[in-house]
Formats: C-alpha cells, structure tokens, sequence
C-alpha cells in the first residue's frame, strides 16, 4: 500500500471501514452469499476492537467532566454506580423485556444522532429533536433492510410476548413506509433545523457515512450492524473523546487513547463471557446473539450518560 493512501487511512479510519464493506461486498458477489463464520469473525472482531472499547474511556471521561465541573472524582464511587446502573437494567430485562427493547432503541437512536450530529448549539431543542430523529432512521435502516434476520433475534429477546410480535409484525408488513416516513421527517426537521440554528457538515465525512450504511444493506446483518457500530459509531466516537481528553492533555495522541481503553475492554470481555456462560446455563434453547445485543444494551446505558455529559460540555 503507497504511503499516502496508508496515511489517509490512519488519519480517516472509516475510509477503511469502507474498503472493508466493498471486500465484502465483493466476496459475496462472487460467493453467491458470505460464509456464516465470516460474518461471525467480522461482527466480532470490530465489536471487540473498537464497539466495546470505546465505552471503556468512560472513567477518563467521568474524570475529566468532574474536573471541570470543580467536583471531586472517586473511581470507586464512579464503578459502583456504573455497575449499578448495568444491574438495573439487567433486572429490567428479566421482567420487562419489551419495554426493555424499547428502551434500548430510544437510547440508541439518542447515541447515534448525538454522535454523528455533533457540535450543534448547546440547548437547541430542535436540533436535539433532529438528532433523535436522525437516530431512529439509522438505526431501522440498518434493522428494517435485514427484517428477516432480526425478526429471530428480537423473538428471542422478548420471549415471544405477544404484543410485541404483534407490533413488529406490523413493521414487517411496512418497512418501505416506515423508512420513507423516517426519512422524511429526518429531511423536513433538518432543514427547520439549519433554518434556525446553520450548521456547516464536511460533505465528505457524509458521503463516507452514506456509503458506509449503502454497503450495509447489500450485506447480512452482522456485518451490516459492525460496518456502523464499529466501525463509524465508535471510530467517531474515539475521535470526539480523543479531542475531549486534549483538552487538558494537548499531547495525548489519538494510540494513547485506544491503548488507555484495554484495561477495561479486558474487564468487559471477561463480563461478557461470564454473561454468556449464565445465559446458556439458564436460558431454554440458548443463542448468543440475542445475549449478545442485550450485553450491549446494558454497558450502553451507563456509556450513554457519561457522553451526553461530554457531548452537552462540547457543543
């Protein structure tokens, strides 16, 4: 690879996560389909080197939000209350799975659209509202472009309850309306938006997003989902922590951050495990993907909250 195509991809990593979509997407053309363990290796690999990494600079973020805030920070106090928080939630999909899914893909959807829409006017409601907005279209064009696949999946989720399966039979019976109804709530509310509060977008860091979400309908779910969670939503998300914690260390590179996420990816990992181990234990007609998402719901809760406190202190 020439220098200067490597260092567009150091400095830009979702130009890569591009390249690995049109791999994909290749290969499957070829193929006729990808191979089931390949989208496992995939889906995995980006979870496991970018998607639970970036929530694991929480403390530092917690840390650096105390200190301008003039509070004290206790890490003791910061892992109780995360811990907490997981628990909690854990406990609510015991008893209230759908509501819990619901939950899920609101706090999702939030994370997404103050992710991706960053740096808009602080206190703005309706540039928090065409976040959200934003938030949900993403997530069900990545969820309603692969129906078949996750209909098994949010089964499993909820048991069989049977006033969600009622309500997802509904979207199954109106994915097209429901994308273009989102779609052009997202466009209307946008344009209301930039009329009242103007907000310059680099054009690039969009068409890499639009190809990015492009590539995902054209491949299977996992990949599909870890092409946007690991390797746009997290990258970026790195980026945003990254100049965060610079702020009161101007020196700390970008290799710095990612290495001060392992000790806690570890951490999670090893969590992880252990709640796929239970799951199998005590769960009738085990599948570790179900478990999987829900494991992600839980340590999203607590990473939502530290970075809407990161995100509303940046804007």
């Amino acid at each position: 690879m020439k220098p200067q195509v490597l260092k567009v991809f150091i400095n830009t990593p979702t130009w890569l996560t591009v390249l690995l979509g049109i791999i994909l997407l290749i290969w499957q053309f070829f193929q006729g389909n990808l191979p089931q363990n390949i989208q496992v290796v995939f889906f995995l690999s980006l979870i496991l080197l970018t998607g639970i990494p970036h929530g694991a600079l929480d403390h530092l973020i917690q840390e650096a939000t105390d200190k301008k805030l003039n509070k004290k920070y206790y890490f003791s106090g910061f892992i109780i209350k995360y811990v907490l928080i997981m628990a909690l939630y854990a406990l609510a999909w015991f008893w209230f799975s759908s509501l819990s899914l619901l939950a899920f893909l609101i706090i999702s959807a939030w994370h997404f659209g103050e992710t991706d829409l960053e740096k808009v006017p602080k206190n703005a409601l309706i540039w928090s509202f065409t976040r959200l907005v934003y938030g949900f279209y993403i997530l069900a064009f990545i969820l309603l472009t692969h129906i078949e696949e996750v209909r098994p999946i949010v089964n499993k989720m909820v048991e069989n309850q049977t006033n969600m399966m009622i309500f997802w039979n509904f979207i199954n019976l109106n994915v097209r309306q429901i994308l273009y109804l989102l779609g052009l709530s997202f466009t209307t509310i946008f344009i209301v938006a930039q009329s009242e509060y103007l907000i310059k977008f680099d054009k690039i860091r969009i068409l890499r997003l639009s190809l990015i979400l492009i590539l995902s309908a054209w491949l299977p779910l996992l990949p599909a989902f870890a092409l946007y969670f690991g390797g746009w939503h997290a990258l970026c998300a790195f980026d945003n922590i990254h100049d965060y914690l610079r702020k009161d260390h101007p020196d700390l590179t970008f290799k710095l951050v990612y290495l001060k996420s392992l000790p806690f990816t570890f951490v999670a990992i090893i969590f992880l495990c252990g709640f796929i181990l239970c799951s199998n234990l005590y769960v009738y007609h085990f599948d570790p993907f179900p478990i999987l998402f829900i494991f992600i719901s839980l340590i999203t809760l607590p990473h939502l909250l530290i970075a809407h406190q990161m995100n509303h202190d940046t804007e």
